[in-house]
C-alpha cells in the first residue's frame, strides 16, 4: 500500500483567464492530519474539489488513495467524505431525520467506531452519533434553524456515515466561535485517532498549531512550502532577539549593529526598544553581546522571541521577508 493517501504533482487549473492552481504539488501520508494553509482565494478550495473528484485539473496528476482522480467514474471510489466549508441540509429535516435519510440510501453502511469508548465496538446507533458530537439534545430539532457550528458538527456525521478512509474539510472551523472551533478541532483530533486520515483547509493559523503533523502552504495557486510542523517551526523560524536598554542610542551606533554579518535586521520599536533578527540564534547572540560590550550600552533585558505559524506564513509568502 502506497504511504501516500494524497499524491498530487504538478496541478494546474484555469477557469477563464484565472489561472487558479499553477503547478501545485502536494503529499499526504496516510493516518496523519495535513494543514492545507492560505489566504482565501489562494487555491485551497479549487485544490481541493480536485481531490474530492468534484473538478478535473487541467494538467498535472492527482492520486487520491490509489486512484486517479481524471480515470475515476464517481467519487465514491475514493473512500473520502467531503465536508465543504458550507455544508447544505434540508431545512426541514430534523438533524436525526438527515441522518437516516443519508444511511437509508447508502449502500454498504459501516458504522464510525465511538472514539469515546476506546474500543473496536460499533457506532451503529445515529443517536450514539449525534451524541458523539454533541447534538444529542437537538437531535429532533429542525437543520434549518441550527447555527453555523452546529451545522459543521452535523456534516462531520454525515461524511463519516460510510467509514471513510480520508476526510477532506473545507475550513471547518473558519466561522466559527472559539468554542465552536475548539470542538471542532476536538473531533478531528478523535477521529485521526480512531484511523482517519484527515487534511483540512484554513486560514485560522493558530488551528493548525494545534492538532497538525504536516502543513502546506499556498499561495497564489502555487505551493510554497511543505514540511512537518515541528521541522518547519524548528527549522525555518528565523530567530529574534528582543532588547530592552537603559537609555537611547544614536543612529550611527545602531547602523553599526545593522552591518553586522550575523544580523538580517534592526527594528527600532521605541527609543529602548529594538527587535533584532539574525541569522542563528548563536551567532546573533554574540554578536549582540559583543556590540553592547563595545559601546557600554546598559542591558536591561534580552530575550528571544519564539515566532508562530502566522508569522513564519507571512515570511513565506513575502519570499523570506518579514
Amino acid at each position: 500500500m502506497n504511504e501516500y493517501m494524497i499524491d498530487i504533482k504538478n496541478l494546474h487549473k484555469t477557469f477563464g483567464d484565472v489561472h487558479a492552481l499553477q503547478g501545485v504539488t502536494l503529499q499526504v501520508k496516510r493516518g496523519e492530519i495535513y494543514g492545507f494553509i492560505g489566504k482565501n482565494g489562494a487555491g485551497k478550495s479549487t485544490t481541493m474539489n480536485i481531490m474530492a473528484g468534484l473538478s478535473r485539473p487541467d494538467s498535472g496528476s492527482c492520486i487520491v488513495n490509489g486512484h486517479a482522480i481524471n480515470t475515476i467514474k464517481h467519487p465514491g471510489q475514493l473512500s473520502i467524505g467531503y465536508l465543504p466549508e458550507a455544508p447544505a441540509f434540508f431545512g426541514w429535516m430534523t438533524a436525526r431525520e438527515s441522518l437516516k435519510y443519508l444511511k437509508s440510501n447508502g449502500k454498504n453502511h459501516k458504522s464510525v467506531k465511538a472514539a469515546e469508548k476506546g474500543s473496536g465496538q460499533e457506532m451503529t446507533d445515529i443517536d450514539e452519533m449525534l451524541s458523539w458530537v454533541g447534538l444529542a439534545d437537538v437531535a429532533d430539532r429542525r437543520v434549518g434553524g441550527f447555527s453555523r457550528g452546529m451545522k459543521q458538527r452535523l456534516g462531520l456525521c454525515q461524511i463519516l456515515m460510510h467509514e471513510p478512509e480520508l476526510l477532506i474539510l473545507d475550513e471547518p472551523s473558519s466561522a466559527l466561535d472559539p468554542e465552536g472551533r475548539s470542538d471542532i478541532l476536538r473531533l478531528i483530533l478523535e477521529l485521526n485517532q480512531m484511523g482517519k486520515t484527515i487534511i483540512f483547509s484554513t486560514h485560522i493559523l493558530s488551528d493548525v498549531e494545534r492538532i497538525c503533523h504536516t502543513v502546506g502552504m499556498i499561495a497564489d495557486g502555487r505551493m510554497i512550502v511543505e514540511k512537518p510542523l515541528a521541522e518547519m517551526l524548528r527549522q525555518d523560524i528565523t530567530p529574534v532577539f528582543e532588547l530592552e536598554l537603559g537609555s537611547a542610542i544614536d543612529a550611527a551606533t545602531l547602523a553599526e549593529l545593522q552591518r553586522d554579518a550575523n544580523v538580517q535586521k534592526v527594528d527600532q520599536i521605541s527609543e529602548t526598544l529594538l527587535s533584532i533578527t539574525v541569522n542563528d540564534e548563536y551567532s546573533g547572540s554574540r554578536s549582540i553581546i559583543s556590540w553592547l560590550a563595545f559601546h557600554t550600552i546598559q542591558l536591561r533585558s534580552l530575550k528571544l522571541r519564539h515566532i508562530n505559524l502566522e508569522e513564519l506564513f507571512i515570511q513565506e509568502v513575502n519570499g523570506g521577508r518579514s
